[in-house]
């Protein structure tokens, strides 16, 4: 499933948090945590934040071994298909360089994600996320892995959500850093 991402995302509480995280542990599905910080950003001449139609997003992730510049046009749902992200990612070396050259072509800072994320994956079908992020609280994410599996997956993704109680009005369809964004849009 090249440069394409399909996943659904809910906002949780703290007892659905530790309830999904147990089941995991319990199903011994292999655990890999990691701390990741986020930085988007926005060209000046065409925002991604507060326009009519906030669909882009172009983010530095930086983790503990690597970093990774990413963008993503999100493509909304169909009467065929669902909804998914259009991805393009590549690993850079030298951070500060590169937000020299996008601050020199007017694609500046906008706002930070700080969050700690530990990932399962499930039967080579999906991989769970769950998410705290600092300013939002705590998420569970659901990524289909493999396009050739979709069916299983979103077979296996709905008997999740059910035995979860992941209810549609749950579920985020904007992102982390568009939600931070109208959390804090007064203040940037």
């Amino acid at each position: 499933m090249k440069n394409i991402e399909i996943e659904a995302k809910y906002k949780i509480s703290d007892e659905i948090y530790d309830e999904i995280l147990n089941y995991l542990i319990d199903k011994k599905y292999i655990e890999k945590q990691e701390k990741q910080n986020d930085i988007y950003f926005s060209p000046k001449h065409f925002p991604f934040f507060g326009g009519d139609i906030d669909n882009e997003c172009l983010r530095i992730r930086i983790l503990d071994n690597k970093n990774i510049l990413s963008y993503k046009k999100f493509v909304a749902k169909t009467e065929d298909k669902n909804s998914y992200c259009i991805e393009h990612e590549i690993e850079v070396e030298d951070i500060d360089t590169l937000i020299k050259i996008l601050e020199n072509l007017r694609i500046d800072k906008t706002i930070t994600i700080k969050k700690d994320r530990k990932s399962f994956c499930v039967e080579d079908l999906i991989e769970i996320s769950l998410d705290d992020v600092e300013g939002l609280g705590k998420f569970v994410e659901l990524e289909i892995l493999s396009e050739e599996k979709i069916k299983e997956a979103m077979k296996l993704i709905s008997e999740i959500t059910n035995s979860f109680g992941l209810l549609e009005n749950m579920r985020d369809y904007e992102g982390y850093s568009y939600l931070l964004y109208e959390k804090y849009k007064t203040n940037l």
